[in-house]
């Protein structure tokens, strides 16, 4: 068996964010896709805020639910998380939330996709 092609992309850019949610859009019409890999960096963080972020999946790209077990591990600094989900509909997307304190986070998500 060899190697299959991987779909990747930012899905939300790197930005400083103030307390709210964040979605991008869909990340593509996955199809056909199985596996799920979330990444999250964070560069910088002030005041004293969390930052959440999942995966949800969609079958018409309007009507969007969340996909269990992709949460990242919750950041409350400058760092690192990675998440993996198996999907089963056609769309994926990253929803995002920053809270706390007067907080505020630059990070970037990133999504990479295994077709079925």
């Amino acid at each position: 068996m060899g190697l299959r092609n991987v779909q990747a992309d930012v899905a939300l850019p790197s930005a400083a964010r103030g307390a709210g949610t964040f979605t991008s859009g869909p990340v593509a019409a996955a199809g056909g896709a199985a596996d799920v890999v979330l990444a999250v960096h964070c560069t910088a963080a002030t005041g004293t805020p969390t930052l959440d972020a999942s995966l949800e999946e969609s079958a018409d790209g309007s009507s969007w639910t969340a996909v269990p077990g992709s949460a990242i591990t919750q950041l409350t600094a400058a760092g690192n998380r990675v998440a993996y989900a198996a999907v089963t509909k056609n769309y994926v997307r990253v929803t995002s939330t920053v809270a706390g304190t007067t907080p505020s986070a630059t990070y970037r998500a990133s999504v990479w996709i295994r077709p079925e």
